[in-house]
Order: structure tokens, then sequence, then C-alpha cells
């Protein structure tokens, strides 16, 4: 059977047309490299070397196969290399989820193009998922990491780190009478319709509203869910309900929307990189490690 180290010797005794110079530079004796020469001939089934008087030469076949060692040779050198970097994390391929929040935050830019100078060679494959879905996600194998938000506090079995934070507040028309009053409070909101969060897709931060609603003894007067804040905020101008937002949404001026805070509630959350620890992508580590050292950094 053919080894790599067949090709090895053949191609050290094809290049020098020398045994004893061959064998020097394998670091072999003659007769062990004239042995495994003749095992590879009969492996082939035709002599590649003719044997003569003053040396050795290339038959025509042993001249052909030269040039297909040299290929296997540097296929397998090549091959070699990639699993070693693909090993090291070096190489492949990560899949990286992030939410409305985190794609708008300044620091994203900075991770991503911080990850692409190190390891120009890994493939960063970005998903734009809500962080319930990218929780799904992660579970499933999917996601190798997500930009997340998670209720501050929130128990969980993934990895973390800690990136930022936020909260919430009322988005209500530019003109509504609510916008008016110093100090808004839940119990404000008793006759109000509402657009919330689809329990479906953002179940955890659903829950604590209504729990923070119920507990205000306010009867939640829904009106629409929706998920997506641009949504929600043309949802807010066309007068369909009030809305909470993360504070960290700017509504742009000519959109009649505001966000005014609200007197008694407040629902930290905390913008992070999550993972599974069992992950076993290399290129992972790279990440969390680049991502821990530049949100550390002052802001340029």
């Amino acid at each position: 059977m053919l080894q790599t180290r067949h090709f090895r010797y053949f191609l050290a005794v094809a290049e020098e047309l020398n045994f004893h110079r061959a064998a020097e530079r394998l670091n072999l004796s003659q007769p062990a490299l004239w042995r495994q020469i003749r095992d590879l001939e009969a492996e082939m089934g035709t002599p590649l070397l003719e044997r003569e008087p003053r040396g050795i030469s290339l038959t025509r076949a042993g001249a052909a196969f030269l040039e297909d060692c040299r290929d296997i040779l540097e296929r397998v050198e090549n091959a070699r290399l990639r699993a070693r970097r693909i090993a090291q994390g070096e190489l492949g391929t990560l899949h990286i989820g992030f939410n409305e929040i985190a794609g708008r935050r300044p620091e994203m830019p900075r991770f991503l193009q911080a990850f692409r100078r190190a390891f120009p060679e890994v493939s960063l494959q970005l998903h734009f998922l809500m962080s319930q879905l990218q929780v799904d996600a992660l579970r499933g194998g999917s996601l190798d990491a997500g930009f997340l938000l998670r209720p501050r506090g929130e128990r969980t079995d993934f990895q973390t780190l800690r990136i930022g934070e936020d909260d919430y507040a009322l988005a209500l028309p530019r003109d509504h009478p609510l916008t008016r009053r110093e100090g808004i409070r839940l119990t404000d909101l008793s006759d109000q319709a509402l657009i919330l969060p689809n329990p479906r897709n953002n179940a955890v931060i659903y829950d604590r509203l209504m729990t923070r609603l119920r507990d205000a003894g306010v009867s939640a007067r829904i009106a629409q869910f929706a998920d997506n804040e641009n949504t929600i905020m043309n949802l807010v101008d066309a007068g369909m309900g009030l809305a909470f937002l993360n504070l960290s949404f700017r509504p742009p001026e000519a959109s009649g929307v505001v966000l005014r805070p609200l007197a008694d509630l407040t629902m930290p959350v905390d913008l992070e990189l999550v993972w599974r620890g069992a992950n076993a992508n290399p290129a992972l580590a790279h990440l969390v490690e680049l991502v821990r050292v530049q949100a550390e950094a002052p802001a340029a």
C-alpha cells in the first residue's frame, strides 16, 4: 500500500538521481532507501528508475510519476496546514446572531472589524435574530454565539460576556396628552391601548411587562403585538397605541414619536455576548477574547 513516505523517498531519489545523496538527504541508509523504492515500483507495477553503470535515470513512467508525486506531496502538506489552522481557530466559519439593539450599538462595527483583521480567513456569518430566537438557535447548535439582550439577574446555563446595558421607556405620539405630564406612572396606562412584544418571540420581556402592569393594578388593553422597533415606532406614530421601547432607541425627529421614562418601571437588561460552554468551534475562543478586550478598551 502506498504511503506518504514512498512519495517523499521517490522525490528525493528522482531529484538527486543518486542513491547516496538521496539517502543522506532523507537520513536513511542506502539499503533501506533501495528497499522502499523497490516496494514502490512493485506497487506501481512498472519500473520508475533505470539503473545504469554510472548512476540512475527516470523511466518515462518515472518522469510522469515525479510530476504527480510533487503535486500529491504539496496537497498533503496543504491539507496538514489547513487542518492545523482549523484546529487553532485561524480558519473556518463562525455563525453569529445579533438583534436590533446590538446592531445599532457603536461597538459592533469595532468588534467585527477587529476580528476580521486578526482572523481574515475565518468567515463570519451574521444572522439577524431576536434574543429569544438566538437562544433557541444556540441550543440547537445553528449559532456559535449571539449578541442579545438578557434581563439582568436572569439565570442561564450559557457562558456570557456583558457588553452594555439598557432599560425601557414609554413610546408615545409627540402630541399625546401624557407627554405633558410629569412623572408618568404605570397606572396612567389603564385606559391606553398598548403595543406589546409578541410572547411567541419575546416571552421573557412580555411576561415581565405583564407582571409589572398587573402589580400596578393595570389591566392591559393590548391593541397589537410587534417586535421590530421600527415597526413599533410606526404603529405608535399611527396612533395604534403606546409601547415600551429600549431607552437606547432614538426615534427620528420626523417620526412624531417620543420616549418618556416611567417613574415606577425599571427593567434593566444587559447586552451580552452569549455562547454554549460545550461549543467546540476553535474560532469561538478567539472571538470571545477579542470582544472582551475591545469591550474593555476606551472608545476611540
